[in-house]
C-alpha cells in the first residue's frame, strides 16, 4: 500500500471517530451545549497558543525583557503545541487527545517514550532502610559457586 492511501485511511478514520464522538456528545448534552462545548476548548487552544508565544517571545528575547533561559525539554514544548493545536481543531476526539496533552504526566510519558527511554521498567530510585543495604567493596574479585566454609577446603567443581 503506497503512502498516499495509507494517509488517505488514516484521514477518513479519524474523521469518523470525530462524527461518532459528535454525536455522541449531542445525544448526552444536547446542540447547543455541544456547540458551546466545541467553541470552548478552541478559546482554551487559543489561550494556549497565545501563552506559548509569550513563552517562546521571551525565551528568544523578542518582547524587550530579561531573556529567559532556554529549557533543554523541547519534546515537552512540542507536546504543549501539539495540544493546543488539536484543541483548536473541530471535534471532540481530537479535544479529548488535546487535553490529555495538557497533563504533564502525560507530556513526560510520551516524550520519555519519544526519547527511547521507554525500555526502563520499575522505579529509579529505591529507598531503603539502614538495615536492609550493606556496602560492597567492588574490589575484591567476585567468585562463583557457594562460599567456602571457615576452616575446611574449597567447594570441588565436578
Amino acid at each position: 500500500m503506497n503512502r498516499s492511501k495509507l494517509i488517505a485511511y488514516a484521514i477518513g478514520i479519524w474523521l469518523g471517530i470525530e462524527v461518532i464522538a459528535f454525536l455522541l456528545v449531542v445525544q448526552f448534552l444536547g446542540v447547543m451545549a455541544a456547540v458551546a462545548l466545541g467553541v470552548g476548548t478552541t478559546l482554551l487552544g487559543l489561550l494556549d497558543i497565545r501563552r506559548l508565544v509569550t513563552y517562546l517571545r521571551a525565551r528568544m528575547g523578542w518582547s524587550g525583557e530579561k531573556k529567559v533561559q532556554p529549557s533543554s525539554n523541547v519534546v515537552d514544548g512540542g507536546l504543549q503545541a501539539l495540544g493546543a493545536l488539536l484543541l483548536i481543531l473541530p471535534g471532540f476526539a481530537s479535544d479529548l487527545v488535546g487535553l490529555a496533552l495538557k497533563a504533564p504526566s502525560i507530556r513526560g510519558d510520551i516524550a520519555q517514550r519519544l526519547r527511547g527511554g521507554g525500555a526502563h521498567k520499575g522505579p529509579r530510585t529505591i529507598d531503603l532502610a539502614p538495615n536492609e543495604w550493606k556496602s560492597l567493596d567492588h574490589r575484591k574479585s567476585r567468585r562463583r559457586g557457594p562460599p567456602a566454609k571457615p576452616g575446611g577446603a574449597p567447594p570441588c567443581a565436578s
